[in-house]
């Protein structure tokens, strides 16, 4: 057989399982969106006030002024779609994480971001409550600048970055600002009740102001996100083979971490700390549907977009009228699922390092 019959014969098995893991990512992603959509459509009518199919219809296209067009436009609508870009942006900002550091476990909580925005953020609701206005940048220069430190932590000269390195600077970074948020909650006792439900991961109260507040920064880190995805692909086999192949390294990787700043810290500033979304979407998605980050960063928007829609509508239903911080629930979730991933990696369990 000639050299071409023989890379034609070679090459004609890859198709079909091209095509598979293309259905399988598509029907990945139609089957988010479905679940996603019956989970807006259920948190539009369901909550301490039940609210007709009838009546939802009458509050989205209707001009009345009934209550419960008041509960569903201006309470349950603007909450959900809230949580549909906390949920994303989280689960982007892990999957960008997990793909510049080559590691499952890597997430906006593990590797300082999230304590960053955080600490930034509380210092703005306790000492000046009255900008809620500039919190996301605030948060979003938290962040930034733990991720930096964490950035500089991991940097050896000529060597460049070390991706296990900043898993542990980003732990470190993440255990000290812990401490000073919690110094700086200590010493302003006074102030605090609003921080602690906002420190839980909380929607409760959320208007269309607040959704205003995030979407812009959405939208700007999703793109920058997809931007990335080709870069990312290629940094999957390694720093030295990415630079062979053209790709700069440290810049996609400081670029990839300035995105996944921006996003955790808008939502952080709206919802608080959030736990363990940007750790298990993205590592579901690649189970269900693969590697490639093209796909990964579009699933994860929509993976996170619905847990943290499902999770917030179970956290207003499961103690009505009470509602339970939504943060509470993705760490009852999230705490098994690290469990399982620590295993499934063999770093526990008298395997492995």
């Amino acid at each position: 057989m000639s050299p071409a019959g023989t890379a034609a014969a070679a090459a004609a098995p890859a198709a079909p399982v091209w095509r598979r893991e293309s259905i399988r990512r598509v029907l990945t992603l139609a089957a988010g969106l479905i679940v996603l959509t019956a989970g807006l459509l259920a948190s539009f009518a369901l909550g301490a006030v039940y609210v007709s199919p009838a009546d939802v219809v009458d509050a989205i296209f209707g001009e009345s002024d009934r209550v419960s067009r008041q509960i569903v436009w201006n309470l349950r609508i603007p909450r959900s779609l809230l949580a549909c870009l906390v949920g994303a942006n989280l689960a982007v900002a892990g999957a960008l994480l997990q793909g510049i550091m080559r590691n499952p476990l890597a997430a906006p909580t593990t590797v300082g971001v999230s304590s960053g925005a955080g600490l930034a953020a509380t210092a703005v609701l306790i000492l000046a409550p009255g900008l809620p206005a500039f919190l996301p940048l605030i948060a979003f220069s938290g962040g930034m600048t733990a991720a930096v430190v964490v950035y500089l932590l991991s940097w050896q000269p000529a060597l460049g970055t070390s991706p296990v390195r900043m898993i542990l600077a980003g732990v470190a970074i993440t255990t000290m600002l812990g401490a000073l948020t919690t110094g700086l909650m200590t010493a302003y006792s006074d102030r605090v009740q609003p921080v602690v439900l906002w420190m839980a991961g909380n929607l409760v109260a959320r208007s269309w102001n607040h959704f205003g507040l995030v979407w812009p920064y959405s939208l700007l880190g999703l793109a920058g996100a997809l931007l990335l995805v080709r870069h990312l692909n290629v940094m999957q086999l390694g720093d030295e083979t990415a630079r062979g192949l053209g790709v700069p390294v440290e810049r996609v990787r400081f670029i990839a971490m300035a995105i996944a700043s921006l996003l955790a810290a808008s939502a952080v500033s709206v919802a608080g700390l959030v736990g363990f979304v940007g750790l298990m979407v993205p590592h579901v998605m690649r189970l269900l549907g693969g590697h490639n980050h093209a796909y990964v960063v579009a699933a994860s928007a929509v993976g996170g977009a619905t847990l943290l829609v499902w999770a917030d509508l179970a956290a207003r239903l499961v103690i009505a009228p009470l509602e339970v911080p939504v943060g509470i629930l993705t760490a009852l979730l999230g705490g098994p699922f690290f469990i399982f991933l620590l295993y499934k990696r063999r770093f526990i369990g008298g395997r492995g390092v």
